[in-house]
């Protein structure tokens, strides 16, 4: 399914070995296990990527980065949507990067288990492939563009938001996440006029209301003008990850009049592991459990010397 999308697009092309200025990249399939917001299974994932590892700056890239809004940038709009009744719905692109054309020369070996029935073994990539070092500026220049031909600015507080002035159905509002947009708008009219000019461009898949987030559940509560947002399976995985889930849960973060010190006794041998604890809760404690803030922060003190106690 993977290598017949990339047929469809053009991502490859022939090329002789003879005429090839840099080595060919040995790419590989990566199979993913997709879960929704609640951790569980939807469907299974193969996607073709190119490894970024022998990438040579200046060589095979110019720069870095990727269509990422600042956490404070969703969470305000969120807030706007939800105070004046705008219809929000997620639209999310399939095979996005492989539609940016690349701009550097890059050559590919296809895994053994792909039979194409040419002759060449090599090929050159005519289109971002992903995982490599360029793909994600290349498809955040593309779909940036396409948006702008639309009518869209972009805003000057985050590159992310862009904001289209509609003669007939009035502000409508874009949130790019990598290959994820949230659209905005006052009428639903305003909203599928966003969704026709990008279905026209590229394969995209409407995902309906907005019900989930960069794997944060979305609850909406139109009567009440409120909108929250959790991470159930998020926590659940890290509960079980840890061997956690059988445990009595606490009514607060933290016990009351709990006092922690380095004792530089009984160290845990494992101090990676209690490392990467403390970036799945800080990564919590500033999403959707600000509640934890505070015992996060104590927590993550004795990350240099954490011990059993």
């Amino acid at each position: 399914m993977a290598v017949s999308a990339h047929e469809k697009l053009g991502t490859l092309s022939m090329a002789k070995v003879s005429t090839m200025k840099q080595k060919a990249v040995k790419v590989r399939f990566v199979f993913e296990i997709k879960n929704d917001v609640s951790g569980e299974k939807t469907c299974y994932k193969a996607r073709l990527v190119a490894p970024g590892l022998y990438a040579v700056l200046g060589r095979a890239f110019e720069e870095l980065w990727v269509l990422v809004p600042n956490a404070w940038t969703s969470r305000a709009r969120f807030s706007v949507e939800a105070a004046n009744e705008r219809n929000v719905h997620h639209f999310d692109f399939n095979t996005g990067f492989p539609n940016a054309k690349m701009n550097k020369e890059m050559y590919i070996k296809l895994p053994d288990v792909v039979e194409t029935g040419e002759p060449a073994e090599v090929r050159r990539l005519s289109l971002a492939l992903y995982e490599s070092k360029q793909a994600r500026r290349l498809w955040g220049m593309k779909l940036s563009e396409e948006i702008e031909q639309m009518g869209a600015a972009r805003s000057t507080v985050d590159p992310c938001l862009f904001e289209c002035n509609h003669p007939v159905h009035g502000r409508v509002f874009i949130l790019v996440y990598v290959e994820d947009l949230i659209v905005a708008g006052k009428s639903f009219a305003g909203v599928a006029a966003i969704k026709s000019g990008v279905s026209d461009k590229f394969y995209e898949r409407n995902m309906g209301e907005f019900k989930d987030f960069i794997c944060m559940k979305v609850m909406r509560d139109k009567a009440a003008k409120k909108l929250r947002l959790s991470t159930p399976g998020h926590i659940m995985g890290l509960l079980q990850a840890f061997e956690m889930h059988m445990c009595t849960p606490n009514e607060t973060a933290m016990m009351s009049r709990a006092k922690l010190s380095k004792t530089r006794e009984n160290h845990f041998l494992y101090g990676c592991r209690y490392a990467e604890l403390m970036g799945s809760l800080l990564y919590l404690s500033t999403t959707t459990r600000p509640d934890t803030a505070f015992a996060v922060g104590v927590l993550s003190r004795f990350v240099s010397c954490p011990d059993r106690e």
